[in-house]
């Protein structure tokens, strides 16, 4: 009898160990970042990410399960990883920037996901969401568009005599002719005329500078994610032409480009965060709008500025957040 009564007891223990151990394996939410390469402007979007899901009580390793996966700018290895990650059965994906969001949109189109984007500058066009008003298919995220005319502006302020704008960009990266688009029909309001060059690949970015260099008065990097990745070979090329290298993304400034003003990509990442946090809170990801940066950092690289002789005007020296 005793025996018998112990033998029930464990039995009952036993079952309380099982159904505690599901309790917990459901409030442990997973959330898989598939990001396309590793360069500072993505590195802290991603950060952001991680400390803003921290801060809304998603802790990597105790109530989160948290992977962070690098495509290495590969598109076919990011379309690999995000097959490999979606078969894990995650509460939400986050493609970082465009090129892995767009390898997880079948996915979410299918039901099998729901996909945050982030740093993605024309979502629209890249067919990520058909609409930035409650898109639907799973999908919403946060775009890192801001208006090109400030920044034309600003460049015209630190360098007036600038006629010619290079734009070195990937062809592969919708965004990048999205803002390339743009900018020729722009810049002719501005008395700039636009002159872009391709590089499919890395290897062939420091020659693409080089022709560039030649041509243009200034170079623009935006949000083209193999030019920021090789951001030094680019300067090195301009610089042998006393040519400056402006940018849209503030965290890469400090790599050698003179100037930019472009949103914070580490508080884009917490926007994204928020986002993710309503949704493993049991929001609905299908009525929730695509959101944008709230606003515009002036980052000025002072050593860059004296290497090809650019005197900043006060103005803008003022008007800083943040001088290198």
């Amino acid at each position: 009898m005793v025996k018998t009564f112990i033998w029930l007891i464990a039995i009952f223990l036993s079952s309380l160990s099982i159904a505690d151990a599901k309790d917990t394996a459901k409030t442990v939410k997973k959330v898989y970042i598939n990001q396309l390469v590793q360069h500072p402007a993505l590195d802290m979007t991603t950060k952001g990410i991680i400390d803003g899901l921290a801060e809304l009580g998603y802790i990597n390793g105790k109530n989160l399960d948290l992977k962070i996966h690098n495509a290495q700018g590969d598109t076919i290895l990011a379309n690999q990883i995000s097959a490999r990650l979606v078969s894990l059965n995650p509460d939400v994906v986050v493609g970082n920037p465009t090129i892995t969001a767009q390898s997880f949109v079948k996915y979410a189109k299918e039901g099998k996901v729901k996909l945050v984007f982030t740093s993605v500058t024309d979502p629209v066009g890249a067919k990520i969401v058909n609409r930035l008003d409650q898109p639907g298919d799973n999908v919403t995220g946060v775009s890192n568009f801001v208006a090109l005319e400030p920044q034309i502006e600003m460049f015209q302020k630190i360098k007036p005599t600038m006629k010619k704008l290079g734009f070195l960009y990937n062809p592969g990266e919708l965004n990048s002719i999205t803002l390339l688009n743009m900018l020729k029909e722009i810049c002719p309001r501005y008395g700039l005329e636009v002159i872009g060059i391709t590089a499919s690949k890395t290897s062939e970015v420091y020659q693409s500078a080089v022709k560039l260099s030649l041509l243009v008065d200034a170079i623009f990097i935006s949000n083209d994610n193999m030019a920021l990745s090789a951001l030094k070979t680019i300067i090195k090329a301009a610089n042998a032409q006393q040519i400056p290298v402006f940018v849209s993304d503030t965290d890469i400034v400090k790599d050698g480009a003179l100037a930019a003003l472009g949103p914070n990509q580490y508080e884009i990442g917490k926007q994204t965060a928020r986002l993710i946090a309503r949704i493993l809170n049991g929001e609905d990801i299908n009525k929730m709008n695509v959101e944008f940066p709230k606003g515009t950092e002036l980052f000025l690289n002072q050593s860059a500025a004296a290497k090809l002789g650019i005197v900043f005007p006060k103005e803008l020296l003022a008007k800083a957040d943040k001088i290198i």
